[in-house]
């Protein structure tokens, strides 16, 4: 089973319900749901997705859709090797550096996320939602 972390644009994309992008990224997140991947989250995006949710949606549906975000997701830890190596990274944004670094700790083959030429120097590859979902199809045949 494919093991993804989900970066937490595309998790926006579902919990905030923004257009154009919910749909595919909504694909993405549900193929945890139907058991084809082992999906998880970086602990620092799960704070930044609570402040951005508690802000437009307020603090109880902020808490609720977490709740149910975590019901499927795993929370890949943030460690002190994680930070250390962050901080050295060639990536020029530092939260895409941890989420990178995140990934790569946690034994994961991709980054799920919009914002692919973010993590070109990620050591994990990073895929657009619907470039993750066509990787799934062509592993099923």
């Amino acid at each position: 089973m494919k093991r993804a972390l989900f970066d937490s644009d595309v998790l926006l994309d579902v919990l905030a319900q923004r257009q154009p992008f919910v749909t595919t990224s909504a694909q993405a997140l549900n193929t945890v749901a139907q058991q084809k991947v082992q999906g998880y989250v970086s602990g620092h995006a799960v704070t930044n997705l609570f402040y951005i949710l508690r802000r437009q949606l307020g603090s109880e549906a902020a808490r609720s859709l977490i709740s149910t975000l975590l019901q499927r997701l795993q929370v890949a830890s943030i460690t002190d090797d994680v930070i250390r190596s962050a901080l050295q990274s060639f990536m020029t944004d530092f939260e895409d550096a941890v989420t990178s670094e995140v990934a790569f700790a946690a034994g994961l083959e991709v980054i799920v996320t919009r914002n692919v030429a973010d993590f070109v120097a990620s050591s994990v590859p990073a895929m657009r939602p619907e470039e993750f979902l066509a990787t799934l199809s062509e592993s099923q045949v």
